[in-house]
């Protein structure tokens, strides 16, 4: 069966990044309707009936003797304080998640706040401002506060000629379609720059840092700047509706700059590209020269940075040293030592499918050390001392980069691990903690997957968020990605974005996998 080929992305909110255009299109005219959504309601026959049904929730969202605003009908929460949603089509009052679904279920499209009376469209996922159903709301709010005498004037809110000339001029079209969901046009073997701008296009705190003015170009005084060229992308993005390719013109030259290894039209490797442009994002971003001594807090180290904990053990005397690494990423082995287990990773061998949770196994098993790498100091004059080491994750990042390690350059020449490593929608990163190690001793279970007794934690849980996938040999191929936005998989293929479903995404051949910590508050 055929891909379906998106035409179009499902309409959901427009980005406040959309107020960053340069030359906004102008708005001729007053401003009539909140969106094109309730105009829906306003310019047709139901417009009497829309009025009718908004005045009478404004009359219970204003009134502080009525309990029903707070209360939904379909979970037990009717004497909680939270804000609920009054549908503006039907009777009914939904907590956020059920008036959510409400909508999406019934078709009703409208919300109304239960503490401040404003409305909420589900098809833009944002609050509008509407001038007629604004002014009912204040006359309402007006109404029953105090008494006749001290009732506020509705005047005192209603906007002065200055005013709506002000919003007049700077209001832009809202594109609701604006979700990112939007390919890169291959400008010669640019595939690698395509899929790490997709997976950071959709990692939510870095699209919220350029999308709430992170970074301002305007202010901007640094040459090749790549976070310029960043911003760029995002507004253009964020900020149209546009479906078709975008060309990284920017981007790509301010690389070449910035690296002369990226200069030319040859094929890179996408996780030597990452590296370098959360690098250059960094930097550009007021990073830290020096992260050991004060912590960077800069957007890039607030997403990626976690540090590792190594442990070695001198056998002779029991010494333990410890160092800490900081890391943006974790490189994970494909290939088992033949002495360890039966399904090494041969040539011409077919090796039973491996799990992420056994390549992190290994990465924090302990390893003996040779005889002449290690010198304890405490056994100051023995020769042939042996040791062991170990590491575990000391920090976990609020987004985590993971590296399947399938290239190798052995002095027989280039190759690449085509095998398939079966890796989770759901990780819990615990067993692999320095936190866990410490609290029990981890013992394999015939699958290869280290047990631990402790309870999972929200701070260790992550979900998949990207996948980056390479296709082909390693002198020559392709990098295709998929990424989650709003609970639905995509495919990008530099220009050309399809659905994808969670079956395909489980089944690819995964280079790079890039988890979101589920607990991000």
């Amino acid at each position: 069966m055929s891909p379906t080929v998106l035409k179009r992305p499902p309409a959901v909110s427009a980005s406040p990044k959309a107020v960053k255009n340069n030359k906004p299109p102008p708005v001729t005219g007053a401003i009539l309707y909140g969106c094109a959504h309730i105009r829906t309601l306003l310019s047709g026959p139901r417009e009497s009936k829309t009025k009718l049904y908004y005045t009478g929730a404004t009359r219970v969202v204003f009134d502080p003797t009525r309990t029903v605003a707070q209360s939904c009908i379909k979970c037990d929460c009717r004497f909680k304080i939270t804000r609920t949603l009054l549908c503006m089509q039907c009777p009914n009052v939904h907590c956020p998640s059920d008036a959510k679904a409400h909508s999406t279920d019934i078709g009703h499209m409208f919300g109304i706040d239960s503490r401040s009376g404003h409305v909420y469209c589900f098809l833009c996922e944002d609050f509008i401002y509407d001038p007629t159903l604004e002014e009912i709301r204040m006359e309402r709010e007006a109404s029953v506060e105090g008494n006749p005498r001290k009732r506020r004037r509705t005047d005192d809110h209603r906007p002065s000629p200055e005013d709506l000339k002000y919003i007049e001029t700077n209001t832009t079209t809202a594109p609701c379609r604006a979700t990112g969901l939007r390919g890169f046009l291959n400008m010669g073997s640019t595939c690698f720059m395509s899929v790490v701008l997709q997976s950071l296009i959709h990692n939510p705190l870095v699209r919220n840092f350029y999308l709430s003015d992170g970074h301002k170009p305007k202010e901007c005084t640094q040459t090749n700047c790549m976070s310029c060229a960043m911003d760029e992308v995002f507004s253009e993005f964020f900020a149209t509706d546009k479906v078709d390719g975008f060309g990284l013109v920017n981007l790509l030259t301010s690389s070449w700059k910035c690296e002369q290894a990226l200069a030319g039209y040859q094929q890179q490797d996408a996780h030597e590209y990452l590296q370098f442009l959360l690098n250059q994002l960094h930097i550009t971003n007021g990073g830290n020269a020096d992260t050991k001594e004060d912590p960077c807090k800069c957007i890039i180290h607030k997403s990626f940075y976690g540090k590792l904990q190594s442990d070695v053990t001198c056998e002779g005397c029991a010494n333990v040293t410890t160092a800490y690494d900081p890391v943006m990423d974790l490189s994970l082995d494909l290939r088992i030592k033949a002495k360890k287990k039966a399904n090494v990773l041969l040539d011409g061998a077919e090796p039973t499918m491996q799990t992420l949770q056994e390549c992190l196994e290994r990465f924090t098993s302990s390893e003996k050390l040779g005889v002449d790498i290690y010198n304890c100091k405490n056994c100051q004059g023995q020769q042939g001392q042996s040791a062991s080491k170990q590491l575990t994750v000391k920090q976990l990042p609020p987004v985590l980069c993971i590296q399947l390690k399938r290239f190798e350059h052995p002095s027989s020449g280039p190759s690449k691990i085509d095998h398939k490593i079966r890796f989770p929608m759901q990780l819990d990163m615990t067993p692999y903690t320095t936190r866990a190690r410490r609290k029990t001793i981890s013992k394999l279970a015939p699958d290869g997957v280290s047990k631990i007794t402790s309870r999972p934690s929200g701070l260790y849980l992550y979900d998949l968020l990207s996948v980056v996938v390479h296709k082909g040999q390693i002198s020559s191929g392709h990098y295709v990605s998929y990424s989650r936005e709003n609970g639905q998989w995509f495919r990008f293929d530099d220009s050309m974005v399809t659905l994808a479903s969670e079956k395909e995404v489980l089944g690819v051949q995964a280079y790079l996998l890039f988890y979101v910590v589920r607990n991000l508050s």
